[in-house]
């Protein structure tokens, strides 16, 4: 019983020691900023500017910036799935492996009988 109680004890000063450091870490390091350090009328400000020069390019150019926009998606795109499929290389079987796997022989209805046989224990009748 003793055992138990200091067990108990002393989880609980570790459990409460950790969480007491990382409070005192978090109030130390003052890092945790926002991702955009705009505020709210900043970032209204901004997307009016880009609606404006949106809206005073011409068709073409408008087209172009999404085509650029879209080849730019694409490449981040395959540069991911390059990255991801490096080592996911499929070979398909050349026409003689094919060739080798069907010509093992079926087993006939004996051998498995007999495989089945081996596999199974016999009752004890209980």
């Amino acid at each position: 019983m003793n055992k138990l109680l200091a067990t108990v004890i002393a989880g609980t000063f570790a459990i409460s020691s950790v969480s007491a450091m990382a409070q005192t870490a978090a109030q130390q390091d003052n890092s945790m900023l926002p991702l955009s350090k705009m505020d709210t009328q900043d970032a209204k400000a901004a997307r009016e500017a880009a609606k404006a020069k949106w809206d005073k390019m011409t068709p073409q150019e408008q087209a172009a910036a999404k085509k650029a926009a879209r080849s730019k998606r694409l490449q981040d795109a395959n540069a991911i799935d390059m990255i991801a499929n490096e080592n996911m290389q499929y070979t398909p079987p050349t026409k003689a492996e094919q060739a080798a796997s069907k010509s093992v022989p079926k087993p006939t209805k004996e051998q498995r009988k007999a495989d089945i046989s081996k596999e199974t224990k016999p009752t004890t009748g209980q």
